[in-house]
């Protein structure tokens, strides 16, 4: 998935569980945030194609990399609560919130942090084993074991790339903020929506 995509699916996933609700924006942030980390082994693009065909879905999309840097996420949110910052950030220069002070004020629990952080991550993984290749790409099969072992996995059901996913996400949040009161319904349709979309692509054009 692109990194959009990412940061999409791991918004939804906390509206669907009703975590939003109860510690608003800083969890959504840190959702978005913690979806994307696994996509940094695709740094060395910027600077050597060799070194990232070789590290892109290896060294940070594994569980050693995802328990380390969920742990990173905590230390800094204890040290700095840079998830009270973001969201305060947001709420008073960018977004329109209808959140009181104190909801962004209040802090999210240090086992909140680390739980989201991980699963956000992990979420990764199977998203990027569905949609791979197409388009002449070559299908990056996700290491989840390593360092202790390479064997990789992968299941392309629709290319990278498709926009199919990026519709379906993006219009879940505008009906979402459209209708607040409904968010964790609209959020929990919306990944069904996207489930279904990735099985019948599949059935009707297989990579």
């Amino acid at each position: 998935m692109t990194s959009p995509e990412h940061t999409l699916v791991g918004i939804h996933l906390v509206m669907a569980a009703g975590a939003y609700r109860r510690y608003g924006l800083p969890v959504v942030i840190l959702a978005g945030v913690a979806s994307n980390l696994p996509d940094l082994d695709g740094l060395p693009m910027l600077y050597d194609m060799a070194r990232f065909e070789a590290g892109h879905r290896v060294w940070m999309h594994n569980l050693c990399t995802i328990g380390l840097t969920s742990a990173l996420l905590v230390i800094l949110q204890y040290r700095f609560d840079w998830l009270g910052l973001t969201a305060k950030f947001f709420a008073t220069r960018i977004a329109t919130s209808e959140a009181p002070a104190s909801d962004l004020e209040k802090p999210v629990p240090t086992l909140v942090v680390l739980a989201w952080a991980v699963v956000c991550q992990l979420l990764h993984l199977p998203c990027d084993m569905v949609v791979s290749g197409g388009g002449g790409l070559a299908d990056w099969h996700v290491r989840p074991w390593w360092p202790i072992s390479n064997t990789g996995y992968i299941y392309p059901m629709i290319p990278w790339g498709d926009v199919g996913p990026t519709v379906v996400l993006m219009v879940g949040v505008i009906l979402a903020v459209r209708f607040p009161v409904q968010d964790r319904t609209i959020s929990r349709l919306t990944l069904l929506a996207l489930i279904l979309y990735l099985i019948i692509r599949h059935a009707l054009f297989p990579i």
